[in-house]
């Protein structure tokens, strides 16, 4: 198995081990993990659009200029 594959196992069980623990079904906090890592994505590709947005708006004034 590669590195990353160890990892992400290692991950998998321990947090399987802190649902047990807690008793906290395993599937609702993947789906939980699942929706935060989207809405960061999403939040990330809103704040990338609106540096592209402000740099063609930039351009377009040099231009008029």
């Amino acid at each position: 198995m590669s590195r990353i594959s160890n990892l992400q196992q290692a991950h998998n069980e321990e947090l399987e081990k802190h649902c047990k623990s807690n008793k906290v079904a395993l599937t609702s906090v993947q789906k939980l993990l699942e929706a935060e890592k989207t809405k960061k994505l999403l939040k990330r590709n809103a704040l990338i659009q609106q540096s592209i947005d402000k740099e063609i708006e930039n351009s377009i004034e040099n231009e008029n200029r």
